[in-house]
């Protein structure tokens, strides 16, 4: 089993370089991604990486903070995305808080970016408090199988900072971001943590992650984190915040892998404390997940219950949710 995050081989599969077709329009487009953007974007992205590695870590969350203002201006589409759904989680709130809430958001999201560079520092600063963990600890003295529905709701990566400082053997099938550059930039982090403090294995999200994820949970050798709440192709999955729940996305692939391989599901984040970089990782009490043959029915009811224990999480902290600026209730 591999120890590390981001091997070459799944980012040669992962990113392939397009062929020389300078007939059509789309090839010539698909070119100038590849060989111009891209680049471009990847060295505005990790020229500013590696300059603050070296610096103190709360200077880092504020230098994110400050690089972060104006975000509600200039991303108009994803800020107006955000409003909608900051009235929707809050009612009663006037326009003010709702502006308030919306430049909190942006400046943790740009505390949590520039913190990429420090990630492996969190536990050995002490910076990552747990609570719950003793739901965690059950189920691992039981000697189940386990699956960690993640959140993205606080600092992700503090999460895997955190499992990592704990001990617990886990493994994860990360998404693919869409510019190599910046996968690099996530998977160096990544191994940085798991350097620093403990085990962390990366599955590539290929057709056959799933399978064998299938095969790690029943043979118990580690745990998966699995964020349940992830986006992709323009939808962002959990929790349904009123939509119909559909047996679509990373929540309802946590519930089947579950419910054949009887492992427990306990939901976890790490909360952003203050406008520092501290986090409280929270584990979640256990979401009773039904066994296989229960048809269509049985999986809704799982998807249901799962994301019943989510979404007064986002409720309680849309500010500091990833998807804010990206849910939309028409998908």
């Amino acid at each position: 089993m591999k120890t590390a995050w981001g091997p070459p081989a799944a980012m040669d599969e992962l990113y392939r370089a397009p062929p020389w077709h300078w007939q059509d329009r789309s090839g010539r487009l698909a070119l100038w991604r590849w060989w111009v953007r891209d680049p471009f974007q990847g060295v505005r992205d990790l020229v500013p990486h590696w300059l603050l590695r070296p610096l103190p870590t709360p200077l880092v969350t504020r230098i994110g903070a400050r690089l972060s203002q104006g975000q509600e201006q200039r991303r108009v589409e994803a800020s107006a995305r955000a409003r909608a759904l900051l009235r929707q989680l809050r009612p009663g709130a006037s326009e003010a808080e709702i502006e308030t809430l919306l430049r909190a958001h942006w400046r943790h999201l740009g505390r949590t970016f520039a913190e990429f560079s420090v990630l492996h520092r969190f536990w050995a600063e002490g910076r990552i408090e747990v609570a719950g963990l003793e739901h965690l600890e059950a189920v691992r003295a039981a000697g189940r199988p386990l699956v960690i529905a993640g959140l993205h709701v606080g600092s992700w990566e503090a999460l895997h900072a955190g499992l990592s400082g704990l001990g617990v053997r886990f493994f994860g099938i990360y998404q693919r971001l869409p510019n190599r550059f910046r996968m690099r930039i996530a998977d160096a982090a990544r191994n940085r943590i798991r350097r620093a403090g403990g085990p962390g294995v990366a599955l590539a999200p290929t057709l056959g992650a799933v399978f064998t994820a299938h095969r790690l949970l029943e043979s118990r050798e580690a745990a998966l984190l699995y964020y349940v709440d992830e986006y992709w192709r323009g939808r962002v999955h959990a929790p349904a915040l009123g939509r119909p729940l559909v047996i679509e996305g990373n929540i309802a692939r946590a519930v089947r892998l579950a419910s054949a391989t009887g492992a427990a599901v306990i939901p976890a984040y790490a909360l952003r404390i203050g406008e520092d970089a501290r986090f409280r990782l929270t584990f979640l009490p256990e979401v009773p997940i039904g066994p296989q043959g229960r048809g269509r029915r049985g999986i809704l009811e799982d998807i249901q219950a799962l994301d019943a224990a989510i979404e007064p999480v986002i409720r309680a902290h849309p500010e500091q949710w990833m998807m804010l600026h990206a849910f939309r209730p028409d998908r």
